[in-house]
Formats: structure tokens, sequence, C-alpha cells
């Protein structure tokens, strides 16, 4: 009835390729721009800088850059270059992967990691895989899982390595909590529709609850309990939009042991009931 099998968090990939130059040595024209959306990019050969009104990043083989979107950027080739840029957006992203994002990402400005050679090669096939599945007519439950993991392969190298880097500067106590934070956030993204108890996920890092309470909510906004019921809102709300399913079979898909529950929680963040949500999207034009 509603689903929507293209309905993807990848807007656009694009491969660059050396550029003909007007002079010898290959000095590229400088592009300035924004977009809405969020980009991922891999330089695979030649040299260039990256720009925004703070920052000049000088990029080579192997450099892995993340754009926010809205920050207006540039881009100059020095070398000519060859790479692959993903326009995503944020929003779409599938839950099991959002945690990667919450390690300190700034919104207005470019981030930049060089990987290794091993490491860059294994980013592009990665980003390979993504446009592979991508360029698909119709994405499949099992294409829709590749795209994912292809993505979430790539930004994992990038969170390894900025948080290598992070931890090199901080001191030991610190970048333990960060991790342990990352840890967790890991672990609620690919449990969240379980009974997971924040007892159990201090106990396995070794930490009181009321400790890491406190360290989740500092780092992420809210507690670690109202971070896995927005989480389940959220799939309830895809599922509502992209499947027949019903709303008692999506409410224990998502986690919650009864329906009454499911749909207290779901009013109080939406403002309306399940029923009423999908309802309208129906009935929105296309």
């Amino acid at each position: 009835m509603m689903e929507q099998g293209n309905e993807s968090f990848v807007i656009s990939i694009d491969r660059f390729k050396p550029h003909t130059f007007q002079l010898a040595e290959g000095d590229g024209l400088f592009i300035s721009h924004s977009h809405p959306y969020d980009e991922l990019t891999l330089v695979l050969e030649g040299e260039g800088y990256y720009s925004s009104p703070e920052q000049n990043i000088k990029v080579s083989a192997g450099s892995l850059i993340l754009i926010p979107p809205g920050l207006h950027h540039g881009f100059v080739c020095t070398v000519p270059w060859r790479g692959v840029s993903v326009h995503f957006n944020h929003e779409r992203i599938p839950l099991q992967s959002q945690y990667l994002f919450y390690s300190g990402f700034e919104c207005n400005r470019i981030e930049c990691i060089q990987l290794d050679k091993d490491d860059r090669n294994w980013a592009e096939i990665s980003l390979s895989q993504l446009e592979k599945e991508w360029t698909k007519e119709e994405h499949s439950m099992d294409s829709r899982n590749m795209m994912r993991i292809a993505f979430e392969t790539a930004v994992a190298l990038f969170q390894r390595y900025k948080s290598a880097a992070s931890e090199a500067v901080q001191t030991a106590g610190g970048g333990n909590d960060q991790t342990i934070i990352q840890e967790v956030l890991k672990e609620i993204h690919a449990k969240f529709y379980s009974q997971l108890t924040v007892h159990e996920l201090a106990s396995r890092h070794y930490v009181s609850e009321s400790n890491l309470r406190k360290k989740f909510t500092e780092t992420v906004g809210v507690s670690p309990k109202q971070y896995m019921i927005n989480l389940r809102m959220e799939e309830a709300k895809r599922l509502l939009r992209q499947t027949d399913k019903a709303i008692e079979s999506i409410s224990s898909e998502v986690g919650f042991t009864s329906s009454s529950r499911f749909y207290d929680f779901f009013v109080r963040a939406v403002g309306v009931t399940p029923y009423e949500w999908r309802k309208q999207l129906i009935k929105q034009p296309n």
C-alpha cells in the first residue's frame, strides 16, 4: 500500500575524475557552494584544498572528508584528482548506523581524516558497493541492508581515525569516557527494540548506572532510556510510513510489551495516535 522502496538516505553519488586544465601544471578552478545534505567524499588520487569560512584544509589520496549540511564550502584541485562523493540525508540514515554521528562532529566545520593505503582501499570498496546497490532500479530489503553496511563501514573508518586523533590529545580518563559512550550508543542502536536496560549497559562497561546516565546525558542530551524510546518512535514512524503492518504488530516489533504503552508514548512524542499519523500520510500528495 505505502511501500516506498526507493526512499533512500542517499541523495546522489558522484565520481570526480581528473579535470581538463588550461594550465600545464593542472591548477583547477575554485568551486564554492553549499547544499542541504551531508557529504562524505573520498579522494583517491591527486591533491587539492577544501575550505570553509574558518578553514583551509589540504587533501590528497586517502583523505576522507565529511561536510555538514548548509555549510558554505569550496574546493580546488591542484594536482589532477579522482574520487567519489556521497550526498546523504542524515535523517534517513538507518537507525542502526546513526550512533556513528554522536561523537563530536561539528555543524559548522569540515571534518577530514587521512586513511592509510589499506583502509583507503577498504573505503573505496565500501563506497563502490554503496553505489552499486543505490543505482538499482528497485531497493529490496537485502539491497537496503547492503547499502547500510557499506555506508556504515566507510563512516566507521572515519570515526576510528577521528577517535584515535582525539584520544592522542585528551587525558586518559576523558578518552575512556568518550569510548564508553560510543560503545553504549552502538549497542543501543543495535538492540533498541529489545528489553535492554541501563543496568545491563552499565555492567558491561564496569561503570555505575548513575555515572553512565550522567555521562550519556552530557554527551547526547537525553538519558539512555529516553534515547531508546526516541529510537523506537523513529522506527515505528518508518514502519507506519513504509509498510501495511498492523499497529499492534509495529508496537511489538519496536519493543513495547503492550499496545497501550506504545499509544501513550507515540501521542506524547508525535501529538497524534499512530492510526491518525498514518492516515495523515495517506492524505498527503506524493
